[in-house]
């Protein structure tokens, strides 16, 4: 093995993240992405030997582990995507036809008064698909045991994001339990928020997203990439294009940073918590009134069908965090256990022949309830002194822009989460 030094190795693991996105993005085999030094099994030994010698060691660690695994899987990812987009399946409702998970899924989205006979469709072709996702997740955790790191040491921030949403899916039962969902066209149907249609632009893109962010203050000097847009199917679309802006945003500022792997957090929870900050800004009355141009006798409606979707999407966030685990203990907890998380959790008992297919599960999914409740917390903040509409404050935009400057990640104790699900939780529970 050559000679290595933390800032060349640094450089290589830029490179390295660098390429498997452009990979992720054409399709092409990522296993041999690496190079040799990263493949190389000394590389990772030298880098241990290092953590007490060099602050930069864990760090280069944690994303040595994160690239790997990515190389290792991604070309896997793919094929499970091309399955899920490509394979047809027979359905006999609402129509005689052959089609795709991907179809099927669009279908129930897109027809709501079939959306209960696609998605009885899509459950009853999903097993192949949840065996195979099933199988992903056990070669992951013997890859995890090949490199003596568990998953979670390099996938998830913080081991009190588990307890933490144990303890938010029980503290927001009483309060999902108002919305009386019981199936899985239900679920849909609220994150949608179809109902609360005032004000939004005519069509959804890039431009009006970043409108109705307030366009130039918050992106100002930063080359931001195009982002994924949903297809334009309710209010709850919006607010996921508003989410997907905010990962752009942290994006570009981290790639102004180096080095590369103090810079960016590998762990991605400042991207998740800004996300989440600026895809729940629709919450507030002032942006329906001064953003959406919606009449002050329609805000509260509009506020309490936006509120009810963001219920559910902080749950479901929270039901995949629990479903990781029981994906990565195998099939016989997974079967044990899934029926009455699901129930708990999303109001209907899920089949485990959907398992990691309806709900997706990622290896970034913890982040992503954590940072949801970090920006709920960061929300308070911003609101307590910069007044409802901090969003149109140039000292408030200042201030958010400064914290991407700096990326020291946030503490992610128990006491931190717990706060921001009490924050969360009470700012949807006023609308609702």
């Amino acid at each position: 093995m050559p000679e290595l030094e933390p800032i060349s190795f640094d450089r290589a693991l830029r490179e390295a993240a660098r390429e498997l996105e452009r990979r992720r993005k054409t399709g092409e085999p990522t296993e041999d992405a690496l190079s040799a030094s990263l493949q190389d099994e000394e590389s990772l030994h030298w880098l241990r030997e290092l953590r007490d010698k060099d602050p930069l060691a864990g760090s280069l660690e944690l994303w040595l582990l994160r690239l790997r695994e990515q190389a290792a899987f991604g070309t896997r990812r793919a094929e499970l995507a091309r399955a899920h987009r490509a394979e047809p399946h027979p359905i006999s409702e609402p129509e005689q036809a052959r089609r795709t998970l991907t179809e099927l899924l669009h279908s129930s989205l897109a027809r709501p008064r079939e959306r209960a006979a696609y998605l009885r469709g899509y459950f009853a072709s999903s097993a192949a698909m949840a065996e195979r996702i099933l199988r992903l997740w056990e070669e992951r955790q013997a890859f995890a045991e090949r490199l003596q790191a568990p998953l979670a040491s390099f996938e998830s921030a913080s081991e009190a994001t588990l307890p933490a949403a144990r303890a938010f899916l029980e503290s927001s039962r009483a309060a999902f339990e108002t919305l009386g969902i019981r199936e899985p066209s239900s679920l849909l149907s609220t994150l949608l928020a179809e109902g609360a249609s005032e004000g939004w632009p005519a069509r959804l893109s890039q431009r009006t997203t970043l409108d109705l962010l307030g366009g130039e203050a918050l992106f100002h000097g930063l080359r931001l990439k195009p982002f994924a847009l949903p297809e334009a199917r309710g209010a709850g679309s919006f607010l996921l294009a508003m989410s997907r802006a905010g990962s752009a945003l942290s994006d570009a500022a981290s790639a102004q940073r180096a080095p590369f792997v103090s810079s960016t957090d590998v762990f991605d929870l400042q991207r998740s918590a800004l996300a989440a900050l600026l895809g729940a800004l629709p919450l507030s009355p002032s942006f329906a009134l001064r953003r959406l141009g919606v009449g002050p006798s329609r805000v509260r409606d509009q506020q309490r069908l936006l509120a009810r979707a963001v219920l559910v999407d902080l749950r479901v966030a929270a039901f995949r965090v629990l479903l990781r685990e029981l994906l990565q203990s195998g099939k016989r907890l997974l079967s044990r256990e899934l029926p009455e998380l699901s129930d708990g959790a999303l109001g209907f008992e899920l089949p485990e022949s959907v398992a990691g297919v309806f709900i997706r599960v990622r290896p970034r999914d913890n982040q992503r309830f954590a940072g949801a409740l970090l920006a709920a917390s960061r929300h308070e903040t911003l609101l307590q002194r910069h007044d409802e509409d901090w969003f149109r404050n140039p000292r408030a935009i200042a201030e958010l822009r400064a914290e991407l400057g700096e990326p020291a990640p946030a503490a992610l104790d128990a006491a931190t989460l717990t706060n921001g699900a009490a924050c969360a939780l009470s700012r949807v529970q006023a609308l609702l």
